[in-house]
């Protein structure tokens, strides 16, 4: 049987798992913790374990290295643009137009918090930008005059962030 339409948007996409969309993943009690663990995964331990964001079994390609052993929440997930394409509300080439916009978007994000001194490639978007925006108002203080250039960029970053978080919203929650 020939593979779904819908199918490929998944391999296409990544935002999911990429610290886009989310920044970490709950662990249910179905799930293998210290066989996760063994694989690489950082678990937070507590009365809900999760990991971080990026997932560390995301391949380049956008593929699970552990598909078949991936967690509960995970199994479960599926965003707002692929059950509209399911449904056959949205089509498959508007779906992948849509999902290469904000990936270009997403990587621009990464590329100005790269550009303002964020290359901490191991968290989630959201993350980095609060950081970074409390690293920049603290020093900010001590330095009331500051670097206009590195101020617009930071600007620039805000937007970039606000259009990236309008396009999830619209597009991409459930």
């Amino acid at each position: 049987m020939p593979p779904s339409p819908t199918g490929s948007l998944c391999t296409q996409c990544g935002l999911c798992c990429d610290g886009t969309l989310f920044g970490r993943v709950e662990l249910l009690l179905a799930d293998d913790a210290d066989g996760l663990k063994a694989q690489g995964f950082r678990i937070v331990a507590g009365s809900k374990p999760r990991f971080a964001q990026p997932c560390p079994a995301l391949s380049q390609d956008c593929t699970c290295r552990i598909y078949a052993q991936r967690p509960q929440q995970c199994r479960a997930f599926d965003c707002a643009l692929l059950l509209r394409v399911q449904s056959g509300e949205t089509g498959v080439e508007a779906a992948e137009r849509l999902i290469r916009r904000t990936r270009k978007q997403s990587a621009r994000v990464r590329q100005l918090l790269e550009a303002l001194g964020d290359r901490s490639t191991a968290l989630p978007l959201s993350q980095r930008f609060s950081r970074l925006r409390r690293r920049l108002e603290t020093e900010a203080e001590g330095d009331r005059k500051g670097s206009e250039e590195r101020w617009e960029l930071f600007a620039e970053l805000t937007l970039a962030v606000h259009e990236l978080q309008r396009q999830l919203r619209q597009e991409f929650y459930p």
